[in-house]
């Protein structure tokens, strides 16, 4: 489906105060990654990382529009902001497709190794620094033409209906909470919280949180869902036994292979959900 940018944005505020859920109601909490599941970001992340691939390696290989088909279909192997600059530096090195595939791990780190004097955690931390001063930049120079990077995967209208259905819809992402907050403001989309890189944690001391919030105010374990499009993430919840609870769903339609989705048909734990399904109501989810 590919996304509409005239959709309008119509409605303001979202979640409310739900009493204990019979079976089969919506969730108390839905939590949401952000990019992959609300936002489509490919072509701001491109020429975000473009503007920080030139700052970083100057002298490199000049990289331009054409490159972008290759980075988005590419996507799915990045799991840190940082990578992306770095998938240009492959890519404008002569690394195929096919090896950056199969091999990202061992393409990243001879990428991230063969610099004369930045390489490595300083090159990572350099990139994270230089990915968020660009990304601060064009929003100060040009905030629409940064917004229309962002294209909503639902309409606006649809987003505001979904996330009114549970008691609480809250983000959970790894990007900077100002970035996303900024992007749903100009959807006309407001949630009840987003967790972003700021709070320096993995994702399931997130769902921790929310879940120790709720026991607080409720007195009970709240029905939690948590919908990813990168299954790692979502794997690695399912290694706590603390978390056995939570309901795990996989955006079919985010940064992920078409491998990875039928790797889950027979997952116990792990929901493959589609676009269509996820613009319906909650309980069509299950």
């Amino acid at each position: 489906m590919k996304a509409d940018r005239s959709w309008p944005t119509v409605c303001r505020g979202a979640g409310r105060a739900v009493s204990e859920l019979p079976s089969g109601a919506p969730p108390d909490i839905l939590a949401l990654d952000f990019d992959g599941v609300l936002c489509d970001g490919l072509r701001e992340y491109f020429e975000t990382s473009r503007r920080t691939y030139a700052r970083v390696w100057p002298d490199g290989p000049h990289v331009g529009d054409d490159a972008f088909p290759a980075f988005s279909r590419l996507r799915p192997v990045i799991t840190t902001g940082w990578e992306m600059p770095l998938l240009l530096r492959a890519l404008a090195l002569g690394h195929s497709e096919p090896a950056v595939v199969d091999t990202w791990e061992a393409v990243r780190e001879q990428v991230a190794s063969d610099g004369k004097d930045l390489r490595g955690r300083a090159l990572a931390d350099r990139l994270t620094r230089e990915l968020d001063d660009v990304r601060r930049q064009w929003i100060a120079t040009d905030p629409a033409g940064w917004i229309a990077g962002n294209v909503p995967y639902c309409p606006p209208a649809e987003l505001c209906r979904l996330v009114a259905e549970p008691g609480r819809t809250v983000i959970v992402t790894t990007k900077e909470g100002e970035f996303a907050r900024r992007i749903l403001g100009a959807w006309g989309v407001t949630l009840a919280a987003i967790e972003g890189k700021e709070t320096g944690t993995h994702k399931c001391e997130n769902l921790r949180v929310l879940i120790a919030g709720h026991l607080a105010t409720h007195g009970r374990r709240p029905r939690l869902w948590f919908v990813e499009d990168r299954l790692e993430t979502l794997q690695h919840v399912t290694t706590h036994r603390d978390l056995a609870d939570v309901g795990l769903f996989l955006a079919a339609w985010g940064y992920n292979t078409e491998k990875t989705r039928a790797s889950v048909a027979d997952d116990p734990r792990v929901r493959l959900l589609d676009l269509g399904r996820f613009r319906q109501r909650l309980t069509s989810w299950i």
